[in-house]
């Protein structure tokens, strides 16, 4: 008798355990949908401060969402944090490279990137020197292109 009570205490134990996966699992959901909610929310009111916290909340606690890395690494493009942009948006592409903007904004980033490194060649080399002339082509077609195809400038 008493091994039969056992044996329905371990089974109701068992079956309570399956119950409680998708609770936790639908509790889960909710948390993120909520994060989700806060950090676009603030993505769209320019608040990269916070959509900066809950979007890495996000890629921590749903790593594979390549959405989040993607919207991470434009808060950090907007905040001029152009590496951690870089890192960011590979880290989208690691889940989604088939995703155009992502591949978009990588680029445009990473001309920035060039612009920066090529003004400060610009600075800190001899104006006699060819490398410092051809530097001065590539600023010059670089602020063009982004000029003409996306309305961008880049300052000198």
């Amino acid at each position: 008798m008493i091994q039969r009570i056992v044996i329905m205490a371990f089974i109701i134990l068992l079956l309570t355990a399956c119950e409680l996966a998708p609770v936790k699992q639908v509790q889960q959901s909710d948390s993120l949908i909520k994060i989700q909610n806060r950090a676009d929310q603030a993505y769209w009111n320019e608040d990269w401060e916070t959509a900066e916290q809950e979007y890495l909340t996000l890629t921590k606690q749903a790593p594979d969402d390549a959405e989040s890395w993607f919207r991470l690494g434009n808060v950090y493009a907007q905040t001029e944090r152009l590496e951690a942009s870089v890192t960011a948006y590979r880290e989208a592409l690691a889940r989604d490279d088939s995703n155009s903007k992502v591949w978009h904004n990588l680029g445009i980033v990473q001309l920035r990137q060039a612009s920066t490194t090529f003004n400060e060649m610009i600075e800190h080399t001899n104006a006699s020197d060819p490398l410092n002339q051809r530097a001065r082509y590539m600023l010059d077609a670089i602020t063009r292109a982004m000029a003409a195809r996306f309305g961008v400038t880049v300052t000198e």
